[in-house]
């Protein structure tokens, strides 16, 4: 059976993954992004009842696969091992025969899959084998479907049909094109024009010769191509924008046609969800979005960087209302259009790259982590060089007033093959778990908020004072320093622990922050409810781009600890934070006060609503039914937490608010000794009520 393996967290194997994307064409491609998720749901039919030896059910989801047309050499290879398990080497013969007129050319699996051994020792199987061979190979023949599409003589390559294929592995399309890899005669005339001039002409500028520029705006406000000879702009078929597929975030790896290589794609965006209670940046978006994210890394190592304004998710009004701090694309504070100078001083830097430097960054999908570390060294707000082990130097948002674009120039021509800066990749091994509807009560089912190989987020949802989470990290110089620092909240409540034997270990323990005011640079301070720590790289003269780890402490809640760390009390009517995302964090219409026996253990919480009794729960969360004499459960019920609709005016839409509900299941509780006041829930006690539960769920 073919499966689609998942993403390796380490660079080299990244780069190489990205190389080898398998992609598959279909009678229109630009349809693939709406039939991706019901693909990737048979996709996992199959292989869960593949595991199963459930042949049936995944001779069914391949031909439901092949009427979805979204991969008929994949789909049609997995019906020829469905039918191949089952016995029947006829219709095994004719799907593998499919699949081969569809494109699948793959020998190797075709030798090695024991899916198929009922079918190898035959004749008409080794037949099969030998047809496979003639042909050139899984990756000739995808790249021969599609052919590379150069600039026309607007310096516009356009992404059609004809130049594009879809990846079910990456989410993404992949694009064939051709750029000019030599400059012009034509003088540069973007910022820092004299001095990129001046050494384009001794030679050691790249130029903007072998960039693609990319608008994802309807082409609003683009980029005056005249001013940066060699750089190609990329434009749209109609069947694009009539899918509205050229517009927000990017979704596209751009390929040149002489090699595997990423193209250097600059662009950006100034689109945003403005107009609803779930109003949002593209940027902060992003943070809610784990795939979307996933996407992100994807595109900065495959040689892209954009950039976006974040209208009022960031001023010193709101605060900072990003949930996490992520190194993938550069947000600019402001509205429509305020990212302009960024990309304009982004062009300027990969022009100054000198050639040598440029065509290594590109060869090792370094490029725009490179540019982005550059645009964090040249900040105006940054004083010495270890001003960059600090957050002035890593804001979630930049603001275009700290941009030096003569110093970023410079930077980037300086830069040799010999001081690029590694990446630090990095994945949680373990962590602190916080059980729903116990340790927190929210509709989400985790603390996790995405893991990605250079940014990591968390949300602070459990009462528990810490969380601790061990960290491994890669780099790809195995010797290089790396600097664990605190880019934003309160170093006393944060704890590096390193691995005593192993040194890519980190233990990294935070506890609870409450909404605090940051420094941004320039005296300034803004408010704000995240953690962030960085891991950067130290070589020589430079640090790398940082890897990040956010934690975010939701605003609509006010919390109280002891001195030792216990939780004592949360108010979840309350709002310290200012504004919460609700698609992150549900409100809460009650105050949860913790109680404690005398050895300090956690016997369960008071629940205080306005205009209600008072409900007692368990230290497990159930709602206590009875007591006995010493006051402890004896019996408790199960309750679950459901969303219902609130308008917070009449202009806009409904955002979740959270709900008790009570499940009607009723368990009883033992306790070890008559010291004992937690107890523990006797699960073979639980009952179903005769009666259905009341349809009204409390406030």
């Amino acid at each position: 059976m073919k499966r689609i393996s998942s993403f390796s967290f380490r660079l080299t194997l990244l780069i190489l993954f990205l190389a080898a994307l398998p992609a598959f064409p279909a009678a229109n491609v630009f349809d693939m992004p709406s039939l991706h998720i019901r693909h990737i749901q048979l996709l996992a039919l199959m292989n869960v009842s593949h595991r199963q030896k459930d042949y049936v059910t995944m001779e069914a989801a391949s031909r439901q696969g092949l009427e979805l047309g979204t991969a008929d050499e994949l789909w049609a290879y997995n019906l020829a091992c469905a039918f191949a398990l089952q016995g029947k080497t006829r219709e095994a013969l004719a799907a593998l025969d499919q699949s081969i007129d569809a494109g699948f050319h793959d020998t190797r699996a075709l030798a090695q899959d024991p899916d198929l051994d009922s079918l190898r020792g035959s004749e008409a199987f080794k037949m099969r084998v030998t047809r496979m061979s003639r042909l050139d190979g899984s990756r000739v023949a995808i790249t021969n479907r599609i052919i590379a599409l150069a600039p026309d003589a607007t310096h516009t390559v356009m992404q059609t049909a004809s130049n594009t294929l879809w990846s079910f592995q990456a989410g993404l399309f992949q694009t064939l094109i051709q750029l000019p890899q030599t400059n012009p005669p034509t003088a540069y005339a973007g910022p820092e024009a004299d001095v990129i001039n001046a050494w384009l002409r001794d030679g050691t500028a790249s130029g903007a010769a072998g960039l693609l520029y990319e608008n994802r705006d309807n082409d609003t406000q683009p980029l005056d191509m005249a001013r940066y000879p060699g750089m190609t702009r990329l434009g749209y078929a109609q069947e694009i924008c009539d899918r509205k597929l050229n517009v927000g975030l990017p979704n596209t790896l751009f390929t040149f046609a002489d090699s595997s290589l990423f193209a250097p794609v600059i662009g950006h965006s100034s689109m945003g969800y403005l107009n609803s209670a779930y109003w949002r940046s593209q940027p902060r978006a992003v943070c809610g979005d784990p795939r979307q994210l996933a996407l992100q890394s994807v595109t900065l190592l495959g040689n892209q960087l954009f950039f976006y304004p974040v209208y009022g998710d960031y001023d010193m009004q709101t605060g900072d209302l990003f949930p996490a701090n992520t190194p993938y694309s550069i947000a600019v504070a402001g509205q429509n259009n305020a990212e302009r100078p960024f990309v304009e001083a982004a062009a300027a830097a990969l022009a100054a790259l000198r050639p040598k430097t440029r065509a290594e960054l590109t060869r090792t999908g370094l490029l725009m982590p490179t540019l982005s570390m550059l645009f964090r060294a040249s900040q105006k707000t940054l004083n010495s060089k270890t001003d960059y082990l600090t957050g002035i130097a890593h804001p979630s948002v930049f603001q275009a007033k700290d941009l030096d674009t003569a110093k970023l120039v410079r930077l980037a021509h300086a830069l040799t093959t010999n001081t690029i800066p590694p990446l630090v990749l990095f994945g949680v091994r373990s962590e602190t778990q916080m059980i729903p509807d116990r340790d927190y009560f929210d509709l989400a089912h985790s603390e996790q908020l995405f893991d990605t190989p250079l940014a990591i987020a968390r949300v602070f949802r459990g009462a528990a004072f810490t969380r601790t989470l061990e960290i491994q990290t890669y780099c790809s110089l195995p010797d290089t320093r790396l600097h664990w620092v605190v880019l934003r909240g309160d170093p006393a409540k944060i704890r590096f622990t390193p691995n005593p034997t192993n040194a890519t270990l980190m233990s990294l323990t935070v506890a609870y922050h409450a909404p605090f005011k940051t420094p941004i640079g320039n005296q300034q301070e803004i408010l704000s409810s995240r953690v962030d720590i960085g891991v950067i790289a130290e070589t020589g003269d430079l640090f790398s781009l940082p890897s990040i780890i956010s934690f975010y402490f939701p605003g609509n809640e006010r919390r109280l600890y002891s001195s030792d760390g216990k939780i004592r009390s949360i108010d979840y009517t309350q709002t310290p934070g200012g504004y919460t995302d609700p698609l992150l964090c549900a409100t809460r219409r009650w105050k949860d006060v913790y109680q404690y026996d005398e050895k300090g253990n956690m016997t369960g919480w008071r629940r205080i609503r306005s205009g209600r009794p008072d409900d007692f729960f368990t230290a497990f969360g159930h709602l206590i039914a009875t007591r006995d004499s010493r006051g402890r459960a004896l019996k408790a019920h199960v309750i679950s937490y459901l969303p219902r609709r609130i308008k917070t005016n009449e202009t806009d839409a409904d955002i979740p608010d959270l709900a008790q509900a009570d499940d009607n299941m009723e368990v009883a509780y033992r306790y070890a000794s008559d010291a004992d006041f937690v107890g523990r829930p006797d699960g073979s006690s639980l009952t179903q009520g005769l009666q259905p539960p009341d349809p009204a769920v409390s406030p």
